[in-house]
C-alpha cells in the first residue's frame, strides 16, 4: 500500500510540474531562511553557557543613585572583591577584569593593542579559559605579570611558538615605559564569550594606582561564583546594602546580573559594559519572529495551492472511498505527498544554505558553520522537516479527504470553505510582507537621521590620530608640525576622538547637596579642541594659551551644569573638584554628542592639562586634501616615535561603527522582506494560473462577446488585489506598534510618518498587480476558438 501512495504521488507530482515546482521552490526558499537565523539565534543564546559552573558564576553590579535618579551601571570599585571575600563564607571565588590600552614592545615588534585588560588571579579560576602554556596556580599574581591568547602568540612570536620552550619570561613593554613578564600562554577565547581579551595584564599592578584603586573609582567589572550550596536570592539580599558599609558617602546598591544574561541582556547606563560583547535579546526575538513569518509564508503557498487544485482531485478521492479507502488512509496518502515535497525542498535548502551561508555570516558579523554529522544538527532537521510537512499539509489532507463521494461523482461539489480559508492566508502573507517592508523603511529612515543629526561638531574632513609610546608625552611637536602643512586648517590634541567616550569619574562641586553624586564623563583637550571640531560656548570662554591658570580651570557642557543646579552663566567662576584636582569653570559648552544617539547627553568636563599623556590629536583637514595628509604622515609621525605604529582613522567612519547592529539588523530584515515578498509571490502567482485555468472557458466567452485585455485582465486581477489592501490594513498598525517600540530604544529618534506606510502599501499592491497581470495577460490573450473547441 506504501508503495502505491508513493508511485501516485509522484505521479501527481510530475503531472503538475509548474505547481510542484512553486511549492519546493517556496518551502526550499523558507527552510533556508529559517534555517539561517536558527544558526544565529543558536550562537547568540550559547554565550557563556560552555563555562562547568555558569550556573553559580555571577557579575556584580550597582543600582547607583545620582541625584533623583537611579542607574544600573556595570563597573564598580577596586577594593570591593577583596572586600566581599572576606565578608561573605558563600563567595567560593571573586574576580575583577579592567580595561586598558596602549602600545606594546616585545623585541623588535610594536603593535597598538585594543584587547588589553587588567585581570585578577581568579578569573582564570571563575571561567573556563585553559593555558596552553604557563602554570594556572601561580600566574597574573605578581605586578609585572601578563598572559596572551594563541593569535597574539602567534602575532610575537611567529608559527613555530608552540615549540619554542623560551618564550615564557620574554618582556613585554607598555607604553615605552613598564615592563611585563610574560607567565603564560591562554587558548584562544571562543567567539561565543563575552569577555575576550589578547592581553590580560596582573591584576596586582592596578592596586598600585591609588587613583583607580579606590571606593570612589568606578572601574573594573566583579564576577563572583557562588558555591554550589549557596543560595542566589539569599545573598543577594546580604550583599545589596554592603557598598554603604564599605563606603558611607554612597547609596549604591549591589545585585547581581547571572552570567548567561551578561551577553544579551546588558542595558547598562553610561555604556559601563561597553568593553564586552553584546547582543541584544530584542533582536533574537526579531529574527525568530521574521524567521517563522518566512517559514509560514512558504507552508501558506503549499496550502493554498493544494486546496485551490482540489477540485482536480475530487473523483480520484471519491472513487477511492467508493471502493473502501478509510478517511485516515487518504489523511495518510496526502500527508505523505507533502512530506515527499518537503523532503526535497530540505535537500534542496540545504545545499542553498551552504552557498548563502558565507554571505549571511557577512551582513551579520557572525562565523557560523555547520557540521552535517552532529547528531543534533541531524535531528533537529528531521524535527524541522516533519514540523513543515505536518504545519503545510495538515489542513490540505483532512479537507481532500472530507469529500462526499455522491456530491464528487454527481459534479455538485462546492468548496466554499476552502476558498475562505485560502483568502485569509493570503491576506496573512501579505500582512507580514508588509509589515517586514514598513519595518525595514523605518530602520533604514532611522539610521539615516543618525548619520545627519547634528551632532554639535563638524565630524567632516576630521581625522585623529593615535600617540603611541613617547609621543604621548611630545604629542606638541607633532600638532606643530601639522599645522605647518598648507592642507591643514586646524589640529588639536586630545584623550578623546569624539567617539562614544565612557570615561566616568565623580565629581565635587560647589553647592553640592549632601548625597548627591554623580558620574561625570572626562576628556582632556587644549586650547585648539574647541575652534577644530567647530563646537560652541555657549557661555564663558574656552581655554586660552595666554592664561596659565587655565590648567587648574574647567569647561563643563549645559548638562553638566544642569546636574549641578547651575543655570544660565551662574556656573561660570564656580569651583569644583575633579580626580583631587580643585579648579574654576571657566566656560560652559554647547552640548554636543560623544556617545550613541540611542542615550542622551550625559554631563562632561574638559581639562587642560599639558604636562599630561594626550592620546590623540585631532586634525581637521582642507577639503580634497586627505590623501596629502595620508602621504605626508607617515614620515611626520617616525620623526618623533619610530618605535610604535601609526594610527589613525576618521571620526565619520567611527560614528557610523556605533550603529553596526542596527545597520546589520536592517541588512538582515531588508533581505528576508525581499524572500518573504518572493514566495508570497510564488504563490500568488500560482494561484493566479490556476485561476485562469479553472476560468478559460469564462474567458474566451468574454473575448468573443468583445471584452477587452485590460477588462479581463482586470477581472482575473482584482480579487488578488482587494486581499492585498486588506492585508495593508491590517500590517501597519502592527507595524506601527513595534517599530514605534523599537525607536524608543533611541534618545534621538524619527517620527514615524505616514509616507512609510503608503511606500509599503503601493509597493506590496505594485508587486502583486504584476505577479496577478502576468498570467492574467496571458490568459486574455489566448486563441477562443482553439480553447473552446478543446473544451
Amino acid at each position: 500500500m506504501i508503495q502505491n501512495y508513493f508511485k501516485i504521488a509522484i505521479r501527481n507530482l510530475w503531472r503538475n510540474k509548474i505547481f510542484t515546482f512553486i511549492n519546493v521552490l517556496g518551502l526550499a526558499l523558507g527552510l533556508t531562511a529559517c534555517l539561517l537565523i536558527s544558526l544565529f539565534i543558536y550562537d547568540e543564546l550559547s554565550f557563556d553557557r560552555f563555562h562547568p559552573h555558569a550556573d553559580n558564576i555571577y557579575r556584580i553590579v550597582e543600582k547607583q543613585k545620582q541625584g533623583e535618579e537611579i542607574y544600573d551601571v556595570a563597573v564598580t570599585p577596586g577594593p570591593l572583591a577583596p572586600a566581599l571575600k572576606a565578608d561573605f563564607a558563600e563567595i567560593a571565588e571573586v574576580a575583577q577584569i579592567g580595561k586598558w590600552n596602549g602600545t606594546f614592545r616585545q623585541g623588535d615588534k610594536v603593535f597598538e593593542e585594543k584587547e588589553m585588560y587588567f585581570g585578577s588571579h581568579e578569573l582564570l579560576k571563575i571561567f573556563d579559559f585553559p593555558l596552553v602554556k604557563g602554570d594556572l596556580k601561580t600566574v597574573l599574581k605578581k605586578p609585572n605579570e601578563l598572559i596572551i591568547n594563541e593569535k597574539t602568540a602567534l602575532k610575537y612570536f611567529g608559527e613555530d611558538w608552540k615549540n619554542n620552550k623560551n618564550i615564557l619570561g620574554k618582556v613585554f613593554k607598555l607604553n615605552g615605559g613598564d615592563e611585563f613578564v610574560l607567565v603564560g600562554v591562554v587558548k584562544d577565547l571562543p567567539s561565543n564569550s563575552h569577555l575576550q581579551f589578547d592581553f590580560l595584564m596582573s591584576f596586582e599592578y592596578v592596586k598600585l594606582d591609588k587613583w583607580s584603586y579606590n571606593w570612589g573609582s568606578n572601574n573594573f567589572h566583579t564576577y563572583v561564583q557562588l558555591r554550589a550550596d549557596a543560595n542566589m536570592k539569599d545573598f543577594e539580599q546580604k550583599i545589596e546594602n554592603q557598598l554603604i558599609k564599605y563606603n558611607e558617602k554612597t547609596e549604591s546598591k549591589l545585585y547581581l546580573q547571572v552570567l548567561t544574561d551578561i551577553y544579551l541582556y546588558s542595558k547598562f547606563a553610561f555604556y559601563t559594559d561597553s568593553w564586552n560583547k553584546r547582543g541584544d535579546i530584542f533582536y533574537v526575538k526579531i529574527f525568530a519572529v521574521v524567521g517563522l513569518i518566512v517559514l509560514f509564508i512558504a507552508c501558506f503557498n503549499f496550502i493554498n495551492l493544494t486546496t485551490a487544485r482540489a477540485t482536480t482531485r475530487s473523483k480520484e478521492v471519491g472513487i477511492r472511498k467508493t471502493i473502501g479507502a478509510q478517511r485516515y488512509q487518504l489523511v495518510i496518502q496526502f500527508i505523505g505527498e507533502s512530506l515527499c515535497l518537503v523532503l526535497s525542498a530540505v535537500l534542496l535548502a540545504s545545499a542553498l544554505v551552504v552557498y548563502v551561508l558565507p554571505f549571511f555570516n557577512q551582513i551579520s558579523g557572525k562565523n557560523l558553520s555547520i557540521n552535517y554529522l552532529d547528531s543534533q544538527f541531524i535531528f533537529s532537521i528531521l524535527g524541522l522537516t516533519l514540523v513543515t510537512a505536518l504545519l503545510a499539509s495538515i489542513y490540505p489532507a483532512f479537507l481532500l479527504s472530507s469529500f462526499q463521494p455522491v456530491k464528487v461523482l454527481k459534479g455538485v461539489l462546492k468548496i466554499e470553505s476552502g476558498k475562505s480559508f485560502r483568502k485569509s492566508l493570503i491576506i496573512i502573507q501579505f500582512a507580514f510582507s508588509i509589515a517586514l517592508i514598513v519595518c525595514t523603511t523605518i530602520i533604514y529612515t532611522q539610521l539615516a537621521y543618525i548619520q545627519q543629526k547634528d551632532l554639535g561638531f563638524e565630524k567632516s574632513q576630521l581625522m585623529y590620530v593615535r600617540m603611541g609610546g613617547q609621543l604621548r608625552e611630545k604629542s606638541h611637536l607633532l600638532k606643530n608640525d601639522l599645522q605647518k602643512l598648507a592642507f591643514i586648517e586646524s589640529v588639536s590634541a586630545t584623550t578623546s576622538t569624539l567617539v562614544n567616550a565612557a570615561n566616568e569619574s565623580n565629581v565635587a562641586w560647589e553647592g553640592q547637596a549632601e548625597g548627591d553624586e554623580f558620574l561625570i564623563t572626562q576628556m582632556m583637550t587644549d586650547p585648539d579642541f574647541i575652534p577644530t571640531v567647530a563646537m560652541k560656548m555657549a557661555h564663558g570662554r574656552n581655554f586660552s594659551l595666554q592664561n596659565a591658570s587655565d590648567t587648574a580651570a574647567y569647561i563643563i557642557n549645559e548638562q553638566a551644569a544642569k546636574r549641578m543646579g547651575y543655570t544660565g552663566e551662574q556656573a561660570l567662576g564656580k569651583k569644583l573638584k575633579f580626580w583631587g584636582l580643585e579648579g574654576t569653570i571657566i566656560g560652559v559648552v554647547q552640548d554636543f554628542h560623544f556617545r550613541p544617539l540611542n542615550v542622551a547627553i550625559a554631563p562632561l568636563i574638559m581639562r587642560y592639562r599639558p604636562k599630561e599623556f594626550f592620546f590623540n590629536v585631532l586634525v581637521k583637514v582642507k577639503p580634497n586634501q586627505v590623501n596629502s595628509l595620508i602621504a605626508t604622515l607617515p614620515s611626520l609621525y617616525k620623526k618623533y616615535e619610530a618605535e610604535t605604529p601609526l594610527q589613525y582613522g576618521f571620526v565619520e567612519e567611527e560614528l557610523d561603527k556605533l550603529y553596526w547592529q542596527e545597520q546589520k539588523i536592517g541588512k538582515i530584515i531588508l533581505y528576508f522582506s525581499c524572500l518573504s515578498i518572493f514566495i508570497a509571490c510564488l504563490g500568488l502567482f500560482g494561484l493566479a494560473t490556476f485561476a485562469a485555468e479553472t476560468r478559460t472557458k469564462e474567458i474566451c466567452i468574454r473575448k468573443i462577446l468583445g471584452a477587452s485585455i485590460l477588462q479581463i485582465t482586470s477581472l482575473l486581477s482584482k480579487d488578488f488585489l482587494r486581499l492585498v489592501l486588506v492585508a495593508f490594513i491590517i500590517a501597519s498598525p502592527v507595524a506601527y506598534y513595534f517599530m514605534d517600540k523599537w525607536l524608543s530604544d533611541f534618545a534621538y529618534r524619527i517620527t514615524i510618518s505616514w509616507w512609510v506606510f503608503a511606500l509599503a502599501g503601493v509597493s506590496a499592491i505594485t508587486i502583486a498587480l504584476i505577479t496577478v497581470s502576468w498570467q492574467s495577460i496571458k490568459a486574455a490573450l489566448m486563441n477562443p476558438v482553439k480553447s473552446l473547441r478543446s473544451e
